[in-house]
């Protein structure tokens, strides 16, 4: 008897690495992506990560985007993800949920979207896991993905990278990041090498194109980026 492909939903924030994973779902014959799924704090808006365009690549991509909304002021956030994606099943019939994380988070010992799913009673994918990061770059690259930096930190960063295009030039000048290695002061201060796909937090990307989008997304940026002070990150640029 055939199995049917597993209906799957994409855990979306528009970003370089969700997109990889969607493309590696697509090219499961175990896995039938349907969704695209964000889950936030209800209508909190990150600015890298603009619900808007979200719209406009789940549109492009032909899949229905999905919300998870927390309420203001949740504390347990496993067991809302835990409830959120069980109302994912019951609603849409979702068994699966494929993310494109990378690595560890904070302190965690395992990865957090597993957790939840098998607490839910569901599958996850994890196409990225452990992968190489140079390797998954020079991936998106070559899979002819559109990726521009809509967010990027200190030190490594500075304004001229906001609405870059994530490609082999700015591969090769991360890389260069990495092999000048940290400053002294960097080193006293606690700051850890660059992540060369940024999994801390070190830049954030939108896809605006690539091997699955019916069109590309045409954007409306600000002339100038936004600047943001915080007590771990000080603009540069």
């Amino acid at each position: 008897m055939d199995v049917k492909p597993a209906v799957t939903a994409i855990s979306w924030t528009g970003g370089k690495d969700c997109n990889l994973a969607l493309l590696y779902a697509e090219r499961d014959s175990s896995l039938d992506p349907r969704y695209l799924v964000v889950f936030r704090i209800s209508e909190q808006a990150f600015h890298a990560h603009p619900i808007p365009l979200m719209r406009k690549q789940a549109e492009s991509l032909g899949l229905e985007l999905l919300f998870v909304d927390f309420p203001e002021g949740t504390t347990d956030y496993f067991q809302a993800y835990v409830d959120g994606i069980r109302n994912l099943n019951d609603t849409y019939g979702i068994t699966t949920i494929s993310t494109g994380d990378m690595d560890l988070v904070g302190t965690m010992e395992r990865n957090w979207m597993e957790r939840c799913c098998e607490a839910a009673g569901i599958n996850v994918h994890l196409p990225l896991w452990a992968i190489n990061r140079e390797e998954a770059l020079n991936t998106m690259i070559e899979e002819d993905f559109e990726i521009i930096f809509s967010c990027v930190k200190s030190p490594f960063f500075d304004a001229s990278w906001i609405n870059r295009q994530l490609d082999r030039t700015a591969l090769d000048d991360m890389k260069k990041m990495i092999s000048s290695g940290l400053t002294p002061e960097q080193i006293n201060d606690g700051v850890k090498p660059l992540d060369l796909c940024g999994e801390r937090g070190e830049y954030h990307t939108m896809c605006i194109g690539g091997p699955l989008y019916k069109s590309k997304i045409c954007l409306d940026v600000n002339d100038k980026p936004n600047k943001q002070e915080t007590k771990q990150t000080s603009w540069k640029g």
